[in-house]
């Protein structure tokens, strides 16, 4: 007989409604949403999640959007594209983001040109490789780090020393679900790698509360790096991370610095949750288990 003095528990999505493609609440045509005279930066902008950010971005009435990649021929092709979406000008930098000094003239080239500085950063140029921890070099594994880790933060320290005056700059990290669900046979390096970058964006909201410092698991999504690791499916629309980013950086996110984020997750949910994710210090990287809830006597 089935011992029912103990409750059941079973695993569910952390808001009722979870969405594989943009919905009314976080879409580019919502005023809510807008993103008019905002000057914004892409990395990874060229191709997938980062041309689907640039698109929603555009889309939603920002003054500039400015992609940043390794190849000058993707981004001009993107920039074409752009330019039928919206009225914002669209400027393009062919550099790596490994590449620092390549990363600050960009930077401040663009902060020049808007006059006002940066508004919105979304770092989405990252790098997944399968590899066992005992095949291939060592210098292959450790690139995954250097591309998602070392990439991310030159590409936060030119946004900061570009950022805008005006309103609360915002820089959004393109992350994983991989950060937080545990270990994958042949994944240690990107594991591992997006962990690091989980916990390194609290650090940097921390030093810089001026700052809105988010990141975000952006979905399944179809991309050269996912075919590259092996994984040829896509479950999500890419206007779903990209509306999700602009969401992040309106007015009615300014409660989601320094937390993590999945893109499937429903925001009005999320706004109505908000008091109680904050009490509980939830959406934040820690140790399972710890602090250990105990029962106190009164």
């Amino acid at each position: 007989m089935a011992d029912t003095s103990k409750p059941t528990w079973e695993w569910q999505p952390y808001t009722k409604i979870i969405h594989r493609s943009s919905y009314p609440a976080i879409d580019s045509k919502n005023p809510a949403n807008s993103a008019e005279g905002k000057v914004v930066v892409v990395t990874g902008g060229g191709t997938s999640i980062g041309r689907g950010v640039a698109i929603s971005f555009i889309q939603a009435g920002a003054r500039i959007v400015a992609i940043i990649g390794r190849r000058a021929d993707v981004l001009e092709s993107t920039k074409a594209d752009l330019e039928k979406l919206g009225a914002g000008k669209v400027l393009t930098y062919a550099a790596d983001i490994l590449d620092e000094s390549g990363m600050n003239a960009a930077f401040e080239d663009i902060s020049r040109i808007s006059g006002s500085g940066i508004d919105v950063v979304v770092a989405s140029a990252g790098l997944g490789t399968k590899q066992l921890a005992t095949a291939g070099t060592v210098a292959s594994w450790w690139k995954v780090f250097e591309v998602n880790i070392k990439g991310t933060f030159i590409t936060f320290r030119a946004f900061a020393a570009n950022k805008s005056t005006k309103g609360t700059p915002t820089f959004i990290s393109i992350n994983s679900n991989a950060a937080h669900l545990g270990a994958f046979p042949e994944f240690s390096a990107y594991v591992s790698a997006k962990m690091g970058l989980a916990h390194l964006l609290p650090s940097l909201q921390v030093e810089n509360p001026d700052l809105r410092i988010v990141s975000i698991h952006p979905g399944v999504i179809e991309s050269e790096m996912n075919a590259d690791a092996g994984f040829t499916f896509s479950k999500d629309n890419v206007n779903l991370p990209g509306d999700f980013a602009l969401w992040l950086a309106s007015p009615a996110a300014a409660w989601t610095a320094g937390k993590f984020f999945w893109s499937h997750w429903d925001v009005e949910e999320l706004e109505g949750m908000r008091e109680e994710i904050e009490k509980k210090g939830e959406l934040t990287m820690g140790l399972k288990g710890w602090p250990k809830e105990v029962e106190v006597e009164s």
